[in-house]
């Protein structure tokens, strides 16, 4: 079994969400122990923030895959290791802070990545290009 987590706040261990979250995968994997071996994998995003989406990443997400620049193909592979990682995992454990009542901008930026279209979603595009969504 994998678990994923992911830690999104910038207070690293002092964060009560981050020690809730290590609290959760210590039980899962103390009510695992038995049934298989588990693997866990830590993703710290108040450590290590994904990067933005930004104009320079769409332009490398609409460029034929063969037609990347090094930098495209580059970034785009951080998005594609970050999508693996979570398609992977058999569970994930999200430790979430909350800030001025919403979720943190660490958080939100990889919950834009899992929404890529032909990459996370089933759409078929011709039905928006067709309809002039």
């Amino acid at each position: 079994m994998k678990i994923l987590q992911i830690s999104s706040s910038v207070r690293g261990e002092n964060s009560y969400s981050t020690q809730l979250a290590y609290l959760l995968v210590e039980r899962l994997i103390a009510a695992r122990r038995s049934v298989d071996e588990t693997e866990v994998a830590v993703r710290d995003l108040g450590r290590s923030p994904h990067p933005l989406l930004d104009g320079a990443t769409l332009q490398a997400l609409f460029t034929v895959t063969e037609l990347r620049t090094p930098e495209q193909a580059a970034r785009v592979a951080l998005d594609d290791a970050l999508i693996e990682e979570i398609q992977s995992a058999d569970i994930v454990v999200l430790g979430v802070p909350m800030y001025n009542f919403g979720v943190p901008a660490q958080l939100t930026r990889i919950l834009h990545k899992l929404t890529r279209a032909l990459t996370c979603l089933l759409i078929d595009m011709k039905d928006f290009v067709q309809s002039g969504v």
